[in-house]
């Protein structure tokens, strides 16, 4: 998914694992607080700089919204806490065919959305059919099409897809019309999670204001640009979870503001150490010992539209490539990254170490500039997220740039229209971005982000290369890991070649939590997750 960065392009490009930054005040609700809660009910207070895309799992594709998604929503199956193994959520057990073309889930019966309502398979197949109705526009169809009957679907031609079998409210099984062996991890995804059909046809598009879902807390409020409230689920599956009985995200905090709370004992959790602050964090023992990180699978990249002009040019993205210090945006963030030589982070499964990139060579970068006649009037726009530390990494990229010709003007935006500037053709020529994996293959990064099929989707450079295409069509559906893996191998090396991104770094989450804070995991590759979050009595 689009990473937003505070931890990963912007404040500190290294992805943090909540994408919002934790933020808890006290831990107990006062009176007065404004939010209704009973007094001392204990409360774990979120900030942000940037509010919510969205909380409709059919629509969110970014860090930010998947951070509540995952809180409000359940799904068949989940990612461990920590591990990136897939485990049961609503479906207790499961099963594939042996050629990977048909899935059998079973379903608890205990699970009730947060209005009472049980959930039955009947809720699973009516969020995937949302995912695939053109009207919902979602970034999540290509992940379903594989479904028999999907195209029909989409095309109006039938009411539900055939592939989505219900042979009782608690069994669902799932018909493909090509292997996948990816699909139980697709499911994995807010995309596929229960929707209660009553609610959304009753909200219509405003269903993301009032959201109803199985997961462990239910939306209470959300006040734009101000502030979201999630409370405990009382019909929660897992008992004795959560262990807050409240969750307030504050939207328009920063990591700086943060810092200061932080260290005045405001708040519990943060994720985003401002730069400035990190080597004294992490030279301070009592300091040192609260922080937790994480090696993320993800990539922050400097994309290129490859339908706008010069960038039309392969010369013009390799010497853009050559150009960039990758070293020297490492240092901005405290080492808190990998020097990235491709698409594919070094601990997802298929990654190629002995992939070469591009290093470091600003005079190569010149020959190219000249040998594709950019003359000294060339200012193209780089599109970014507006905070403080992705603003110091794009000036570190602008002053490299200026070193080979290139006058690179800066324009920072919030997160949500940058989302929806970059998905636009022939509007942005540069952005920074970053991309966090959804399921542990490289189809989700390469197939994803970068194929043909996916113009007007997530492939935001508008890249092609058919041979690419091709490489990907014919990995997706082995199951044989060793070929899977080398024709990604083949399709990444070409890519690279083709450099439709400047690829920078792989990020390195960093948080920091006091001593009253309790089960805190990190997840490599999702937000973190609080059901299991606590705190103990602590003075104020």
């Amino acid at each position: 998914m689009a990473s937003a960065y505070r931890g990963r392009a912007a404040g500190a490009i290294w992805m943090l694992a909540a994408a919002a930054m934790l933020l808890a005040v006290s831990g107990c609700s006062r009176e007065g607080d404004g939010l209704g809660l009973p007094k001392g009910s204990s409360v774990l207070r979120l900030a942000d700089a940037d509010d919510v895309p969205t909380l409709d799992p059919a629509v969110g594709y970014d860090t930010l919204s998947w951070s509540f998604e995952q809180e409000i929503f359940s799904t068949l199956v989940r990612y461990g806490d920590a591990d990136i193994e897939l485990h049961p959520d609503v479906a207790l057990s499961w099963e594939s065919s042996p050629d990977a073309t048909v899935f059998t889930f079973h379903l608890r019966k205990d699970v009730r959305f947060s209005n009472g309502r049980p959930v039955t398979a009947r809720d699973f197949r009516y969020e995937i059919e949302r995912v695939l109705s053109p009207a919902t526009r979602s970034k999540g169809i290509e992940y379903f099409r594989s479904i028999a009957g999907a195209g029909d679907f989409i095309a109006g031609r039938t009411r539900h897809v055939a592939g989505i079998v219900i042979p009782d409210p608690y069994t669902i099984v799932f018909h493909l019309t090509a292997p996948d062996p990816l699909f139980a991890h697709k499911l994995a995804m807010p995309f596929a999670a229960a929707v209660p059909r009553e609610v959304v046809e009753r909200w219509g598009h405003d269903f993301s204001r009032h959201v109803v879902g199985s997961g462990p807390f239910m939306l209470k409020q959300w006040i734009g640009a101000e502030r979201i409230v999630l409370v405990k689920n009382p019909w929660y599956f897992i008992k004795g979870l959560p262990r807050v009985d409240a969750i307030v995200d504050q939207i328009g905090v920063g990591p700086e503001l943060g810092w200061l709370r932080f260290e005045a004992g405001q708040i519990d959790i943060l994720g985003g150490i401002p730069p400035a602050e990190f080597p004294y964090v992490m030279s301070t023992p009592r300091l040192r010992r609260l922080t937790l990180s994480q090696t993320t699978i993800s990539t922050t990249y400097l994309g290129m539209n490859c339908q706008m002009a010069p960038f039309t040019d392969v010369r013009v993205r390799r010497a853009f490539n050559y150009a960039v210090n990758k070293q020297k945006l490492i240092a901005v963030l405290n080492g808190r990254g990998v020097v990235a030589r491709g698409v594919m982070p070094p601990n997802l499964p298929g990654y190629d170490p002995g992939l070469r990139g591009y290093a470091y060579h600003p005079a190569r970068a010149r020959r190219l500039l000249e040998q594709a006649k950019i003359g000294p009037d060339f200012h193209p726009t780089l599109w970014l997220r507006a905070d403080p530390t992705t603003v110091i990494l794009a000036e570190s990229i602008q002053q490299d740039l200026e070193l080979v010709g290139v006058h690179l003007d800066l324009k920072p935006v919030a997160w949500g229209p940058l989302l929806e500037a970059i998905r636009q053709p022939h509007n942005v020529e540069l952005f920074l971005s970053g991309w966090e994996a959804d399921f542990p293959d490289p189809e989700n990064f390469l197939g994803v982000l970068l194929s043909k099929q996916q113009w007007g989707g997530n492939n935001d450079t508008f890249y092609s290369n058919p041979r690419v295409d091709e490489l990907l069509a014919e990995a997706a559906p082995m199951t044989d890991l060793k070929k899977r893996y080398k024709l990604y191998d083949q399709a990444e090396k070409i890519v690279v070649a083709d450099a439709p991104w400047v690829f920078l770094f792989h990020p390195v989450s960093y948080v920091i939590r006091q001593p009253w804070v309790h089960g805190v995991v990190l997840n490599p590759m999702r937000p973190t997750r609080f059901e299991r979050v606590w705190l103990s009595p602590h003075r104020e």
